[in-house]
């Protein structure tokens, strides 16, 4: 039951993650759904009303360019017509041509490659007694598999990792509230990473093969194909997004195992857990806390009078926490059934086309750790993050034990 004598509780900017949890726990129990004046925005923490942000984008918008006109630096990844910031009926078709390059058997079929390249970069720090789990292995592994799959050079990773740190190192890229000094810090690097997409772009058109960017250049339906900037949309989104989620996935490995040592004696007596492990590891500590909508028309749909033109934050995170769907929800239990419900990826015609690739890799590392690993231990007081909330690791150095 909502509690209308207690107010809204307020969240810090430097929030860590456990004020951001009982942000959550206690928002989800008395204040739901709630117009937060200070962000000028409705806050959502509950699972089904999750959901419902998801499959309603005829009240929930993700295209803000009513409200919100696209910089120019930004049309890349958040234009008009890029698959992100589309709504039906405009989004089905693009989804569709984009799922023409992203066929199961191509995405399956990167099991044994992933397996190699994991297995390469840790022969490479084997008998360290420390290594960086996300420099040396959560973000290489992805940025490399990804790479090889776009069809584009490997050996750029580190100009990747420049664009996405730039992105993810601006707490103001909470669009469409942009930093005050967007223009001298991300849009430089935004402009960067569209040249060199579009050259790869243009090199495709002329000579395809069978990576994926030849694939969403071929891709065609009903006689439309995607354009160029569409396509440098979906290869930005797979270089940045894509491929963080990956790396926070791989690198939340070791945080929640840490943390939880018996699920990792667990999974050593026992290889059949490690599928639940993933998903468990999703749930429990998301690579993504939340998603932005706009609100296209009036509704009291979740309850209280929305107006049209306001900004909607659903929390995926809490939704992962929300007691109604996950008994006990602050325990990590990779034997918890029902476990893929998990709202990690996102949900309905959004849902994150790298999801598959993303729980493969998991799988992979994982079944390598296990292997190859006896033990290790966080060094948490040199450890980084790009946030406060402490979600995403930027450097994890940790003690190995090897086997």
């Amino acid at each position: 039951m909502v509690d209308s004598m207690t107010g809204p509780m307020e969240l810090s900017k430097d929030a860590n993650a456990k004020e951001l949890l009982d942000w959550f726990s206690h928002n989800r129990t008395h204040h739901p759904v709630f117009w937060d004046e200070g962000r000028q925005a409705w806050q959502v923490f509950r699972y089904d009303d999750y959901l419902t942000v998801s499959n309603h984008p005829e009240f929930f918008s993700s295209d803000f360019t009513e409200v919100a006109p696209t910089p120019p630096e930004l049309e890349m990844i958040l234009g008009p017509g890029t698959i992100g910031a589309l709504d039906p009926p405009a989004h089905g078709p693009m989804r569709k041509l984009v799922s023409q390059a992203f066929t199961p058997r191509r995405m399956a079929g990167q099991e044994q490659r992933i397996r190699v390249i994991a297995e390469e970069l840790l022969d490479r720090v084997r008998g360290q007694k420390t290594i960086d789990v996300v420099g040396d292995v959560a973000y290489t592994l992805p940025v490399i598999v990804i790479a090889e799959l776009l069809g584009i050079p490997a050996s750029d990773r580190d100009l990747f990792r420049e664009w996405v740190d730039t992105l993810l190192s601006n707490e103001g890229m909470e669009y469409p509230n942009l930093p005050d000094d967007f223009a001298e810090t991300i849009a430089p690097a935004l402009r960067e990473m569209t040249e060199y997409l579009l050259g790869h772009v243009h090199a495709k058109r002329e000579n395809p093969s069978g990576d994926l960017i030849s694939g969403l250049v071929q891709a065609e339906q009903d006689g439309r194909r995607l354009t160029d900037l569409e396509i440098i949309n979906i290869v930005a989104l797979l270089l940045t997004a894509g491929h963080v989620s990956s790396s926070t996935l791989l690198s939340n490995l070791f945080l929640v195992l840490e943390e939880n040592p018996q699920a990792w004696e667990d999974l050593r007596a026992d290889r059949e857990l490690v599928l639940g492990a993933i998903e468990e590891t999703l749930r429990y500590r998301s690579p993504f806390n939340n998603i932005f909508r706009f609100l296209k028309e009036d509704t009291d749909i979740l309850g209280p009078t929305m107006r049209k033109g306001q900004l909607v934050i659903a929390w995926s995170q809490s939704a992962n926490r929300d007691p109604e769907h996950f008994p006990d929800p602050d325990t990590f239990d990779i034997r918890r059934s029902g476990g893929t419900r998990h709202m990690a990826f996102g949900h309905g015609i959004h849902h994150c086309l790298g999801a598959f690739l993303a729980r493969l890799e998991g799988k992979v590392l994982l079944e390598l750790m296990l292997e190859r690993i006896e033990g290790f231990r966080i060094d948490h007081d040199n450890a980084g993050y790009y946030e406060a909330d402490q979600l995403t690791a930027k450097y994890l150095p940790v003690h190995i034990e090897w086997r």
